[in-house]
Formats: structure tokens, sequence, C-alpha cells
């Protein structure tokens, strides 16, 4: 029974499970470009993730990596991809505040389909030179702002300073660097692209990373697959001469 006006996730029946699998199936003949669409600007964890991801399973050569204000964005960006033989790929965060929320609002995509694990870039509070200067004894001024993601924003709650929420970590670098708040909780890469100065280092714990896919990817790696499996079997298969 089905009920009018309820929607149903998408079966992933035939898709690679296994990363050689995913390996062998992206970097077939079959998948001719690899576009993944990352949360902006540059100098995010995901965007870092996402390079290592593409050179872990060997398909650099045919990937491209284009930069969003969101993860709702790049999502969007995904599914506008319906060329034969381009794979769309949008990545997210395990620890993304709306992860719950994106994974049943778009039961039609496969949000999981394959995984980085990856220590973060130094997450860190970081400010602006003169800023730094006026820090005396370790303690940061209570009237001072901080930019920062909503995922990490928890990192400053012992500050007692207001947080200002931007989209990622780097544009939390940004923001600081235009003078739009007085710190910012940042990572390392983008630290230094902004020309900030680091007050405290937060450390850099394993984050998980998520490679989705949509239906339109998915028929693809499907058909792929199958295509994989088929060489796999003509390699093994004895010879009749």
């Amino acid at each position: 029974m089905a009920i009018n006006g309820l929607r149903k996730f998408s079966v992933a029946d035939g898709l690679p499970q296994e990363e050689v699998d995913q390996m062998d199936v992206l970097g077939s003949e079959v998948v001719s470009r690899v576009v993944c669409y990352v949360l902006g600007p540059k100098g995010t964890n995901i965007e870092q993730a996402t390079a290592r991801w593409l050179n872990r399973l060997r398909v650099t050569g045919k990937s491209e990596i284009h930069l969003c204000d969101t993860p709702e964005e790049c999502l969007q960006a995904a599914r506008q991809i319906t060329e034969d033989g381009v794979v769309a790929v949008y990545v997210t965060c395990a620890v993304y505040a709306h992860e719950s929320t994106f994974f049943f609002c778009n039961p039609d995509v496969y949000p999981f389909f394959s995984q980085e694990i990856m220590l973060l870039d130094k997450m860190q509070l970081a400010t602006r030179p003169e800023m730094a200067a006026s820090i005396a004894d370790g303690i940061v001024p209570k009237d001072w702002t901080i930019s920062s993601h909503p995922s990490p924003q928890y990192l400053a709650n012992g500050l007692g300073c207001k947080i200002v929420i931007v989209n990622s970590n780097a544009a939390a670098a940004e923001h600081c660097r235009e003078s739009l708040s007085s710190a910012c909780i940042t990572t390392e890469s983008a630290q230094k692209r902004c020309g900030l100065v680091t007050l405290h280092e937060f450390g850099s714990p394993a984050m998980v990373f998520f490679f989705g896919i949509t239906e339109h990817g998915a028929n693809i790696i499907r058909r792929a697959f199958k295509a994989v499996l088929v060489d796999r079997t003509d390699f093994t298969r004895p010879s009749t001469k």
C-alpha cells in the first residue's frame, strides 16, 4: 500500500558498497566525469576532504570541484547534472547541524554513497593582528564578536562572546578579515590565507565526510558497475583454447 503525497527512499540496489568497487566504477570508461559540489569558500575542511577522496579513488584527472555557499546549494547544483556519463557528487559532514533534516527532506538521493575520514585542518580561534595585540593574560574581551559556522560555534562557549553565524569555517575567516567580527573559529588554511593570527588551537579531531549522489548519478554508476563485473568475469574465466 502507498499513501498519496508521501515519498519513499531510493533503493540502493546495484550500487557498489566496497571502496575497491567504487574505485573501479568511477574510474571506468562509463563514467566520463565526476563533478563535486562542496561548501566554500576555498579552504574548508570539506574541500580538502573532497580532494583527498578523489585522489584516493584515483579519479582526480577526470574530476572537478565547485564551491557553493551552502550544502543545500550543493545538492541543488548536483541535481542539475543530467549529462550521460557525468556523475554529480554533493558532499556533507557528519557534524553538519542540519544533516538529519537534509537526509529526510531528500529521500530520492543517496547521501552516503561513499565516505572519507580525515583529521580536521587545525580548528582554531583566530583574529586580525591588531586585535591580537589587545589580548592580555589569555583573556578575550567579552564584548568581542566571533564568526563561526553553526557546527563548531560551541567551541567558544567559555568566552561569553556573541557568535555571528556564517556559512563555513573559511567564510568565518573572511568575515573576520573584513572587520565584520572581532575573531573567528576557522581552519589553519583559512587563517593563513586571510592573514589572521591564531589565539587558540582546538585541535584536529577525525571527522567523517559523506559523498552523496543523485538518482541520475546512481543510474550511471549501476551501469558502470555491471560493466566492471563483466570485465572481472572475463578476466578470471579460464581460457578454452
